[in-house]
């Protein structure tokens, strides 16, 4: 709903006020509107200033009696219609400065849109900090501060015009008198511009479940028994790295379609880790893995909450990822203990495709045509692949829990098109 605000402001003026018939100040015709933004409101000083859609900024003042204007505020569009004329008298050195207003009087027709508009005069002395002769404009500073800038009456007289500089001190009289109307809030209008985006997306994937390897007893093919100990991924690879290159296209105003290609590296532990033990007399199996390595293609969709420069967004991602061999190399295992896996260079875990998915979340951070981007995800990631050893040694099931559950934490950029 538009507020309108009638307010008094500080604009054109005569010398001095002659007597109207209507009532009606003769600098009337000097009468002038302008639209723009609230750019700066000073509520003690009651100060508005405005800067206009085509350029120029215009300080107005507000005297006590406007209504509701602490509800104008910084970054409102407004409409003001004001007098923008001012008359000045040059100040004799010695002669006292003043600060005057007259009592508002009443023009126009009452009821009328924008409604009737009181008008006053004030006569203050003010300091001249800018003097433009071809345009007739002039600007100068209050006692308390506050800068104007004005037209002078067409009416006044030509000596004054020419003998005007710079830092003189002079009287200036302006009839205070304005109607502020302030416009609602335009709704941002969602357009299907700029559809689509690339990404760039990096970060740890902070897995919460899963094992490399599941607690198991067998026998290796040479007949000694084989333990083999609970071993999961943190034990192994500790936070495992992700990095994603994305696109993304907006179907709707504010759903997009996402596609990802993902890549997931990690390296082992430099120490051998401990997974069991071999052998009658039990013989440690320590054992130095290669890096766990996948990659893949997820799709999905993103709904945002908002189309603002902070967005947040819910989603989901559902993807295929190629993983790569695991192999072990077993550390001061002697070679009638060593499993069957040895004689397979070493390959603890082959080549295998696994699904991912699950729900995603996230906020975009505009900064013109980029976009900052932090994501997660509660993600859960197939397991690993069974190897021939494994089944002959008693040990089908050691992987049956390799599949994982972790929350990525991702943060990248994107730029639309």
């Amino acid at each position: 709903m538009v507020k309108e605000l009638l307010a008094y402001v500080t604009c054109a003026a005569v010398l001095s006020v002659p007597a109207m018939a209507a009532g009606q100040p003769r600098e009337a015709e000097s009468q002038t509107s302008v639209q723009g933004t609230v750019e700066a409101v000073d509520y003690k000083a009651r100060t508005v200033t405005i800067r206009g859609v085509k350029g120029g900024v215009v300080t107005l003042d507000v005297p006590p009696e406007a209504v509701r204007f602490d509800q104008v505020k910084v970054g409102d569009t407004v409409t003001a219609t004001y007098y923008d004329r001012v008359s000045l008298r040059p100040k004799p050195a010695g002669e006292p400065p003043v600060d005057r207003t007259m009592e508002p009087t009443t023009v126009g027709t009452p009821g009328a849109l924008p409604g009737a508009t009181r008008t006053r005069q004030r006569i203050a002395t003010v300091t001249i900090t800018g003097w433009d002769p071809a345009n007739r404009v002039v600007s100068f500073t209050t006692p308390n501060g506050t800068a104007y800038t004005r037209g002078l009456l067409d009416t006044t007289d030509a000596k004054i015009i020419e003998g005007l500089r710079v830092g003189d001190r002079v009287d200036v009289t302006r009839t205070e008198a304005v109607t502020i109307q302030v416009n609602p809030a335009a709704t941002p209008t969602d357009t299907l511009r700029n559809r689509l985006t690339v990404s760039v997306l990096f970060g740890w994937d902070n897995q919460f479940s899963g094992k490399v390897i599941k607690e198991a007893d067998g026998r290796t093919s040479g007949g000694a028994p084989i333990r083999l100990d609970e071993t999961t991924y943190d034990e192994v690879y500790g936070r495992i790295g992700i990095l994603k290159l994305g696109v993304g296209y907006r179907t709707t105003p504010r759903t997009e379609a996402v596609l990802n290609f993902v890549y997931s590296s990690s390296d082992a532990s430099e120490d051998a880790t401990r997974v069991g033990t071999v052998g009658t007399t039990p013989v440690p199996l320590d054992v130095i893995f290669t890096e766990y390595q996948y990659w893949g293609f997820e799709g999905g969709q993103r709904w945002f909450f908002a189309r603002t420069r902070f967005t947040p967004f819910v989603g989901y991602l559902v993807g295929l990822n190629r993983l790569q061999d695991i192999r072990a190399t077993f550390v001061n295992v002697p070679a009638n203990l060593l499993p069957g896996l040895a004689a397979q260079d070493g390959k603890m875990f082959e080549k295998s495709w696994a699904f991912s998915l699950g729900p995603t979340g996230g906020i975009l951070i505009g900064v013109g045509p980029f976009e900052v981007m932090a994501e997660t995800q509660l993600r859960f990631m197939g397991g690993l692949s069974d190897v021939d050893w494994l089944v002959e040694e008693g040990l089908r099931d050691v992987n049956s829990e390799s599949s994982r559950w972790s929350l990525p934490i991702l943060v990248g950029a994107r730029i639309r098109f």
